[in-house]
């Protein structure tokens, strides 16, 4: 009976989200959109899924008038890794969907920055942000990157991968192999595009669930429906130790922004 209690109590919580009928995404169907003042902080700063929703459709709806604000984010990413890191890498995340082409020389600024390449060890927003915008917005990197750091490194491996990659829908067990694998295959290999995304978005309590189902999404996109849905699943990414989840996240944008380059 409790389970069942808990069970409805989720439904009721689920039917109070409202998110504008434009951008009707996976993770809950419009009521009634919230008020938001100013869609830039918060989406910045916001721990409601719809509330984000709508700030982003905002921006999107009008980047222009938001370019000057997420530049000066990005110029202060270092800073803002120390002491606002959320918000600092969902700049990061929202330049990356803005795509504006004064955003790039901002970013690689940060690429040799010590706080960014302690941040960046694993799975990194900064060169997630510049492989979209080198490989879907026509950016070019300079030729006088300093090859030595890693993220650089990892930046032009990206930029050489990405366009190459094979859309062809995989299993689970591509990415994740060892004791296990069996029961998650079992277990996420039926469920379809949408319901993944549900299970690896905030509202997933279990951080193990919500990975697994961003390992499944790596290997299951192959067109771009979803696309927005899957940069919200960024903007509220978290630390796993190791970058896996955000790194799964990344791959599933990638494959969303191939499929949509390809009219998919």
């Amino acid at each position: 009976m409790a389970s069942l209690a808990r069970f409805l109590a989720f439904l009721s919580v689920i039917s109070l989200f409202p998110f504008p009928p434009f951008m009707d995404g996976v993770f809950g169907k419009p009521q009634s959109a919230p008020t938001v003042t100013d869609s830039y902080n918060a989406l910045l700063h916001s721990q409601s899924l719809e509330e984000q929703r709508v700030a982003l459709n905002q921006i999107l709806k009008d980047p222009k008038q938001y370019v000057q604000r997420i530049q000066q984010s990005l110029r202060d990413y270092p800073r803002l890794l120390q002491t606002d890191p959320i918000a600092a890498k969902r700049a990061v995340y929202i330049s990356a969907l803005v795509r504006d082409p004064s955003f790039p020389p901002g970013l690689v600024k940060s690429l040799g920055v010590p706080d960014v390449l302690d941040d960046c060890i694993y799975a990194c927003p900064v060169v997630f942000a510049l492989t979209i915008q080198a490989c879907f917005a026509g950016w070019t990197p300079p030729r006088d990157l300093d090859t030595e750091l890693t993220t650089v490194h990892d930046l032009q491996t990206e930029i050489h991968r990405v366009p190459r990659m094979n859309l062809k829908a995989g299993s689970i067990t591509d990415v994740i192999q060892g004791h296990g694998t069996d029961k998650l295959r079992e277990e996420f290999e039926q469920k379809s595009e949408e319901q993944l995304i549900q299970m690896a978005g905030p509202m997933t309590p279990s951080k193990e669930t919500r990975t697994n189902a961003a390992f499944r999404l790596e290997t299951l996109i192959t067109g771009s429906k979803n696309r927005i849905d899957l940069y919200l699943l960024a903007l509220n990414d978290f630390e796993d130790g190791s970058g896996e989840y955000k790194g799964a996240v990344y791959q599933s944008i990638y494959r969303a922004e191939l499929a949509r380059s390809r009219g998919q």
